[in-house]
C-alpha cells in the first residue's frame, strides 16, 4: 500500500486561492489521522514538492495563474519520471463536467466540481487512495 508506514496518505492540494485553500483545511482538520495535506499555491511550486516527496494524491485546481492546472496535469502526465506520471490526480473545478471529462480521457483519475462538499471530497478521495 502506498503511504508511510502508518498507512497515513500524503495528498498534495494545488489550489491558487486562498479561500478555498482555508476551506480545504477546515474540510480536513478532523482527518489528520488517515491523511496529511500539503498546500501549495501554485502549479510551478508543486511540481517542485512532486520531486521531493512521495504523494498518494494530488488534488488539483485548472484554473491558476501563471501555470494552468491543465497544463500542470499534462507537465506530470508527460514529463514527469514513471514513478510520478501515474500519481492519482483528483481535479476540483468550476469547470463544466463535459471540460473535465476530456481531462480524464487522458488519464486522471476524478473529478468535482466547485461547489463541492466535505463529503463528496472524502468519499472521492477514498474511492481512488482508501
Amino acid at each position: 500500500m502506498a503511504g508511510n508506514s502508518n498507512n497515513i496518505k500524503n495528498i498534495l492540494i494545488v489550489e491558487d486561492d486562498k479561500d478555498m485553500r482555508e476551506i480545504y483545511e477546515i474540510f480536513f482538520s478532523d482527518q489528520k489521522d488517515k491523511y496529511l495535506f500539503d498546500f501549495e499555491s501554485n502549479a510551478e511550486e508543486a511540481l517542485k514538492k512532486l520531486k521531493v516527496k512521495k504523494y498518494d494524491l494530488v488534488l488539483l485546481d485548472i484554473i491558476m495563474e501563471p501555470m494552468s492546472g491543465d497544463a500542470f496535469f499534462m507537465h506530470v502526465r508527460k514529463e514527469m519520471g514513471d514513478d510520478l506520471k501515474n500519481i492519482p490526480i483528483l481535479v476540483v473545478s468550476v469547470l463544466s463536467p463535459s471540460i473535465l471529462r476530456q481531462l480524464k480521457k487522458i488519464n486522471h483519475v476524478d473529478f468535482a466540481q466547485k461547489p463541492v462538499t466535505k463529503e463528496q471530497l472524502l468519499e472521492k478521495i477514498k474511492a481512488i487512495i482508501g
